[in-house]
């Protein structure tokens, strides 16, 4: 479906974020940016994007951005820019002649709205508004939000002052041709072309419908706006459904504000991982020196480590630059990792009594931690699917233990309490995985 994007005003109150408001960046992604990938997500194939203030400049980043994005982009000058948002909606009535998305370009919004649209029924004659009836929503500035009146599915009325309403306009439209008309009818009766003056000519028609949505919105259209909806964002990243017990508590409140800084930088989350796996080796370095002072700064090395290890996946979901291979190259060089530390700490304990059980047991946390890793998949399914409760005992933990251990200075402890704990987990995940499937 074709999808039209209004990126023509000025957006003054943003000015502090960026001259160029659609080009004004969110955790690292211009804006425009985010609203095209979210309409991709939702089923938009085919944009058409009307530009006006510093117009060059957003076409200048939306050609390339078509071609990295392997969409088509029509982009349409309106040297009318100041003038109302419908002058900017008109500048395609020729390009668009069966039903299509309106969106703004600095309205962010879930994919599943735009999916719930399409899924309406609508006749050539009408134009469908995502309205949203939440009137505790924090995300809406109520003074500049414009308010909605609507009854069984009807738009009655609408506009930014209106005193009787239910709903709020989310600025996500599924439009007919006849919205065009519309705007040409309310500019010759009330002199007045916005996108409001238009759903009242229709809705006194009864042609102006409306679909109930509670997904996420969020106009960004000051200073206030944007830090909300930078905060909504990370908080949506925050929630891994397979975290463990020290990832939801310490490491994702961490890494998040890591994540938070790096986002502004040309990094990879596959660099991240691997800036993480550097220093999972510099920590099992120290270790293996055998002093308890480099044990000490060895385990909090470890622990910057794992947190570390939790922006590369936040990075990639905040930057839209997830991928099979990454996720697996971080999983690949965890164990690595797993495996440099725990060595470090089994030479460790054996050069302070050259035990040779301090082998057996380091060998043992060696063969546990990675079991515990390849039986995580099936049983994290499992625990989402099935066992809803429990805690997930994984690389977060380990590590944890490892930090702990370091600190107060009980390798050989740390080395036992892994062994045992790793193992007794991956045997239990076989049990549980082995009833579940008879």
């Amino acid at each position: 479906m074709k999808c039209l994007i209004i990126a023509a005003g000025q957006g003054a109150r943003l000015r502090s974020k960026g001259e160029v408001k659609p080009l004004v960046t969110l955790l690292g992604v211009p804006l425009i940016e985010r609203v095209i990938r979210s309409a991709m997500e939702g089923g938009a194939d085919e944009f058409v994007i009307i530009t006006g203030y510093q117009g060059e400049q957003v076409r200048n980043f939306c050609q390339p951005l078509a071609k990295r994005l392997s969409v088509e982009i029509t982009l349409i000058q309106n040297d009318d820019w100041k003038k109302e948002n419908g002058f900017s909606v008109l500048k395609a009535r020729d390009i668009l002649t069966e039903p299509f998305l309106l969106l703004m370009s600095d309205h962010l919004f879930d994919s599943s709205i735009i999916r719930s649209l399409q899924k309406q029924a609508l006749s050539k004659d009408e134009v469908l508004l995502a309205v949203d009836t939440d009137k505790n929503n924090p995300l809406i500035d109520m003074e500049d939000v414009t308010k909605v009146r609507i009854k069984e599915g009807d738009i009655l009325n609408i506009g930014k002052t209106i005193d009787n309403f239910n709903a709020f306009d989310t600025g996500i439209f599924l439009c007919t041709p006849a919205i065009f008309d519309a705007l040409e009818r309310a500019c010759e009766i009330h002199n007045d072309t916005t996108l409001s003056a238009a759903i009242r000519v229709l809705a006194e028609k009864n042609k102006a419908k409306s679909m109930l949505t509670k997904g996420f919105w969020i106009d960004v259209d000051d200073e206030n706006a944007h830090q909300k909806a930078e905060k909504t964002l990370l908080d949506s990243v925050q929630g891994k459904g397979n975290d463990g017990p020290v990832s939801q508590w310490l490491n994702r409140p961490i890494s998040i504000q890591i994540s938070k800084y790096l986002v502004d930088f040309d990094i990879t989350p596959n660099q991240i991982s691997f800036v993480s796996f550097l220093l999972s080796v510099l920590a099992a370095s120290f270790f293996a020196v055998g002093n308890y002072g480099l044990l000490a700064l060895g385990g909090v090395i470890a622990q910057l480590a794992s947190i570390i290890d939790g922006s590369d996946g936040e990075v990639a979901r905040l930057k839209y630059l997830s991928s099979d291979y990454g996720g697996w190259f971080d999983a690949v060089l965890d164990r690595y990792a797993d495996a440099f530390l725990l060595f470090g700490l089994t030479w460790y304990v054996y050069s302070q009594d050259l035990s040779q059980w301090a082998l057996v047991i380091g060998f043992i946390a060696i063969i546990g931690s990675f079991m515990l890793s390849y039986t995580a998949d099936k049983y994290d399914n499992l625990m989402k699917s099935r066992i809803k409760k429990g805690i997930r005992m994984g690389r977060d933990v380990r590590v944890f233990i490892i930090f702990l251990g370091a600190i107060f200075n009980q390798a050989y402890l740390v080395l036992i309490v892994i062994a045992v704990l790793m193992n007794y987990e991956t045997i239990r995940r076989i049990v549980i995985c082995q009833n579940d499937d008879e």
